[in-house]
C-alpha cells in the first residue's frame, strides 16, 4: 500500500505516492500524518527471495557468486539477518539491472516503518529538542 502525500501551494495540488502512510504537506510545508499502513514494507531480504530467486530457480551460493561476497553475506541479506547498505545496492542493482534506488528505497522504507512503529524510538524522539527552542533557551535569536 502506497503512502499519498498531497502537497497544496497557493495555486497547484499536486500527489506524490511514497509507501505506507498518507501525508498531508500544508502552507507551511509541515508533515502531518493522516493515515499509519498497518503492514511492515516488505524487505530487501524477501525480494530477492521471492521475485529473484526463486523465479530464476537460483541459491544463495548463486546470488554470493554474482555478486562477488562470501556466502554468509549474501544469505544474511536475503534472510534478513542484515540491512542493506550502500555498496550492496549497486552490486544488486548491477546483478539484476535495476536501479541503485530500487534497493535503497526497500530499505529506506523498512527503516522508516520500524522508527515509526517502535514505541521506545517514538518515545526517544519526543525529547529531540528542535533548533530553535534550544537557541531560544540559550538567548540567541536564529535568523
Amino acid at each position: 500500500m502506497a503512502r499519498l502525500a498531497i502537497f497544496i501551494s497557493i495555486r497547484t495540488v499536486t500527489k506524490i505516492t511514497d509507501n505506507h502512510c498518507m501525508w498531508l504537506k500544508i502552507f507551511s510545508k509541515e508533515k502531518v500524518k493522516m493515515n499509519q499502513a498497518k503492514r511492515k514494507p516488505t524487505s530487501v531480504g524477501d525480494v530477492l527471495q521471492y521475485e529473484f530467486l526463486e523465479p530464476l530457480h537460483l541459491k544463495v551460493n548463486d546470488l554470493a557468486e554474482m555478486l562477488n561476497v562470501h556466502r554468509n553475506t549474501a544469505s544474511a541479506m536475503v534472510n534478513n539477518n542484515r540491512k542493506l547498505t550502500t555498496e550492496m545496492a549497486y552490486r544488486l542493482a548491477a546483478v539484476f539491472d535495476t536501479s541503485v534506488d530500487f534497493w535503497l528505497n526497500l530499505q529506506r522504507y523498512q527503516d522508516q516503518w520500524e522508527v515509526e512503529n517502535d514505541a521506545r524510538m517514538q518515545e526517544e524522539l519526543s525529547r529531540v529538542t528542535p533548533l530553535s527552542t534550544f537557541m531560544a533557551q540559550r538567548g540567541i535569536q536564529v535568523a
